[in-house]
């Protein structure tokens, strides 16, 4: 299936633990939630001031966190569609992000 719905060039893809969804970051500042069964887009998340350059779920699928040239993080709340925490602090672009299962 195509992805068909950034408007710039899709830098970070992960899929959930299960396999049915896909989360990706673009150039265009946004992450996006993707249905693999249908490959159609189920969200988009905004709020990132730059590119987006990393995307990762957590274990459970509920959330997923993003990082970014404007060096912030965020964490998103998949079932409500909404940021819950902005992460700052930074000096320079946020490149990769994991979650700590431990």
């Amino acid at each position: 299936a195509v992805l068909a719905g950034h408007g710039a060039e899709i830098v970070s893809l992960s899929f959930d633990r299960k396999g049915h969804s896909i989360i990706t970051g673009s150039f265009d500042n946004t992450v996006k939630l993707w249905d693999v069964r249908t490959g159609e887009c189920a969200m988009t998340f905004s709020g990132h001031r730059g590119e987006i350059s990393t995307t990762q779920f957590n274990f459970e699928g509920n959330q997923c966190i993003s990082g970014s040239i404007d060096r912030t993080c965020k964490m998103w709340d998949l079932r409500k569609g909404a940021c819950v925490q902005t992460m700052r602090g930074h000096h320079d672009e946020v490149l990769d992000v994991a979650y700590n299962y431990s």
